[in-house]
């Protein structure tokens, strides 16, 4: 066979099988004759092929799963500024926390104001080679799979692997391959990034503790009530062991179990040398201790005035672009911490008795019914009180009638239930609030007995009938038009008529004996609505008028008068019973009206915030008194003061209305003031003035239906038997108090200024002593 290759004939090939193997049999000797075949080509092609394409695949899976990994990352600058959130603290003028608002209840404190104990104790426990690593710890790292082998399951986190998943929600915490590699990254970023002393400061301060507590500083006060950089060893430890399982080893919940944990850290301590053998059995056998306070109350211990300042910078935040629940904003305000402490105290103490008399004289003797009386004086209240449940709003259903009567038999059927509703509508509440008259600062604010039962401020948001604390208002009027603390009035009531005939005569419980015609500076000091009234004819220039119409001249002088002195007169219309006390103001409009006495005529607007700051300090917003201006000449606001005086010491054959400041809380310095009840007897007022700080309370039912007892002098149904006791009781606190802000300095009057005297009454007596040889008067 000749090797040359030979034509084939297609036809022959196609019809006749031997010579179709003929053919193939020459091309198969021809292909081997060469050294190759089809087929080794063919698969080598394929082998190359396939390797390459999985090679390709591998590779660019390799590169996705680079990018899917790098996608879950932080990026750099929140890497550089981690979103934390940190709780927005109040602050009192000399840096005590007042208030907090926070979704995590975290304060953030530096490096230097965290016990090494508690520093000590992490690192012996979470990553005792911390200060030697790059953020991966690799024996740790390598001992995972050997201890898993083994049956030993642990953790191979370092410190600032922890501090990885705890930062950046986009590592996450579900464990996976994926979740560890973007750790490891992350931690080895940020150890490029912090300093270790920063990288355990932030961790300290993010970690959530038990109880609710987020950064080591609300740990600590939570569960020991003092900052962290007072913690002791065993305190630290059982913190840090608490780390693990929050809710495992919560020393509150599980003592015995947080103790256990807490030993570990102990002995971990012991063994990396942060504390000796001897030292670790003796604190071993120490029992858990706390001085627990929820985390909703820790540094929440003025809740009223902190909800006050929430409302007032919350706007300003939000167009700011601030959170104040994460942001970790500082809020300082005028607030002194010791006022504010006493004050808290006095409200409280006084509340609780005032409560008790309260109810013990709104109860014959020998009844088993709670307040029998009241409900006989006042029948209605009962069906009120009831008609305001949601029994009663459900009761037509529950009791299957459209009859009022039947659903409330059917309630009151349930003894215990009415009780428990009658007590709880018959709650006494009070406010109290202090200002500093030179610069409108407020010092002090309670708004009520209990914000977690009462989210209601009766010292700015509540607005009652204020009684007699307005006649000052009246009698500033009166000097401004001319009148002096000299001039005589009749004592005895006197009537008015309107244009339909109808009379106005209000008038005193009592006139007392003594003269017919009585001092306004006593009048004022008596508290006498008969000569507040006939005042009302002069001040409109109607002198002897019995027209009710034509004294509206006068209402509306007293009116601008208030209004000038800070207080909303808005919504009260001017009618002559404004002098008596008929309109409804706020404890802290009062207050700082008052203040214009003490301040020489100039008002000025209360403030209780000074500067917002961010967590690093810099300022952001600074706040000064919105409203300066003088509303009464220096001298009008001396007499007043003069006139406010003889409220409280009275004079030669008369007692003021809040005597009881000198004779039972011994308040012997110089103090002016005014007391006030209602007519209805619901609300009862105080305020008091010294020349440093002017001092408001206000005590009430917190159903405004409430009525105190009018049954003679003795009765708490008196601004000077309720209002008055909290004023004293503050008093007394703070003058016992060497540290606190006090002043005992008196008025003083206007350079010149001589009291003007009645040239009736003065006599002049020229006496010569002839033993001294002297004159005097």
């Amino acid at each position: 066979m000749s090797g040359k290759k030979e034509p084939i004939d297609h036809k022959r090939y196609f019809n006749d099988p031997e010579y179709r193997k003929e053919i193939l049999a020459q091309k198969k000797a021809r292909e081997e004759a060469s050294g190759k075949t089809w087929n080794n080509y063919s698969v080598k092609k394929k082998i190359l092929i396939g390797a390459a394409s999985v090679a390709a695949v591998l590779i660019i899976g390799f590169i996705g799963y680079i990018i899917f990994l790098f996608q879950g990352l932080p990026p750099l600058e929140k890497l550089e500024n981690p979103d934390t959130a940190i709780a927005t603290e109040v602050r009192s003028r000399d840096g005590v926390v007042l208030d907090k608002y926070f979704t995590e209840n975290r304060t953030w404190v530096p490096y230097e104001e965290i016990s090494p104990h508690v520093i000590n104790a992490l690192v012996a426990t979470e990553d005792h080679r911390f200060y030697s690593h790059w953020g991966i710890d690799m024996i740790r790292t390598i001992a995972i799979p050997i201890n898993l082998l083994r049956g030993r399951v642990e953790g191979g986190s370092t410190l600032s692997q922890q501090l990885a998943r705890n930062l950046y929600k986009e590592i996450g915490l579900k464990f996976s391959i994926s979740r560890k590699f973007r750790e490891m990254i992350t931690a080895v970023q940020i150890e490029q990034n912090y300093t270790k002393r920063e990288i355990i400061e932030m961790y300290l301060n993010t970690v959530e503790y038990s109880n609710s507590a987020f950064g080591i500083e609300a740990a600590s006060r939570t569960h020991y009530n003092k900052p962290a950089k007072e913690l002791n060893i065993t305190e630290a430890a059982t913190l840090v062991g608490s780390v693990n399982g929050v809710y495992r080893f919560n020393p509150r919940l599980f003592p015995e179990r947080s103790q256990r944990r807490r030993d570990i850290v102990l002995l971990l301590m012991n063994r990396r040398g942060f504390i000796d053998s001897t030292f670790y059995h003796q604190l071993k056998s120490e029992p858990i201790q706390l001085d627990y306070q929820p985390p909703s109350q820790a540094g929440r211990v003025s809740r009223y005035f902190g909800e006050y300042v929430r409302q007032k910078v919350s706007g300003w935040a939000e167009e700011n672009g601030y959170d104040i629940y994460k942001d970790g904003l500082v809020i300082y305000t005028t607030i002194d911490s010791k006022l504010q402490k006493h004050a808290e105290k006095a409200l409280r103490t006084k509340l609780d008795s005032l409560q008790k008399i309260f109810e013990r004289e709104w109860t014959s003797k020998g009844s088993s019914q709670y307040m029998d009386e009241l409900w006989e004086e006042f029948p209605s209240f009962k069906d009120s009180f009831l008609e305001d449940t949601d029994e009663y709003k459900n009761g037509y259903q529950t009791f299957n009638t459209k009859i009022r009567k039947v659903v409330l038999d059917s309630l009151k059927a349930d003894s215990a239930f009415v009780d428990s509703v009658l007590k709880s509508r018959t709650r006494l509440e009070a406010g109290f609030v202090a200002i500093e008259p030179s610069n409108g600062n407020v010092l002090a604010w309670v708004g009520g007995s209990n914000y977690g039962n009462v989210q209601f401020d009766h010292v700015y948001q509540s607005r009652r009938q204020v009684g007699s604390t307005f006649k000052p208002f009246v009698y500033t009027v009166a000097i401004d038009n001319g009148f002096k603390p000299y001039h005589k009035f009749s004592k005895y009531p006197t009537s008015f008529r309107d244009r339909n005939g109808k009379v106005w005569s209000p008038t005193d419980e009592s006139i007392g004996d003594g003269p017919d015609k009585v001092p306004l500076r006593v009048a004022l000091a008596r508290s006498m609505n008969n000569v507040t009234v006939r005042l009302l004819p002069e001040l409109a220039g109607y002198p002897g008028t019995n027209k009710l119409w034509e004294l509206d001249a006068a209402a509306r002088k007293i009116k601008e008068m208030a209004s000038n002195l800070g207080i909303d007169m808005s919504n009260t219309p001017a009618y002559p019973s404004i002098a008596l006390g008929t309109a409804e103001v706020s404890l802290l409009e009062m207050t700082s009206a008052y203040t214009t006495f003490a301040n020489n005529g100039v008002h000025i607007e209360p403030i209780a915030i000074t500067r917002i700051e961010d967590k690093e300090g810099n300022v952001l917003q600074e706040y000064y008194p919105e409203y300066r201006k003088e509303v009464i000449s220096p001298e009008t606001a001396y007499m007043m003061v003069d006139m406010m005086r003889g409220v409280i010491r009275g004079g030669e054959g008369y007692n003021g209305t809040g005597v009881r400041l000198r004779n039972s809380y011994n308040v012997r310095q110089d103090i002016a003031g005014k007391t006030g009840t209602t007519n209805d007897a619901s609300d009862n007022w105080f305020i008091a003035m010294t020349p440093h700080i002017v001092m408001g309370a206000w005590v009430g039912g917190e159903d405004r239906r409430i009525r105190f007892p009018q049954d003679g002098g003795y009765s708490i149904g008196q601004g000077a038997r309720t209002a008055l006791p909290i004023v004293g009781t503050f008093i007394n606190m703070v003058t016992e108090d060497e540290l606190a802000y006090w002043g005992y300095d008196a008025f003083t009057p206007p350079p010149g200024f001589v009291m003007p005297e009645d040239p009736k009454e003065v006599e002049v007596e020229l006496v010569r002593d002839r033993n001294k040889g002297r004159i005097g008067w």
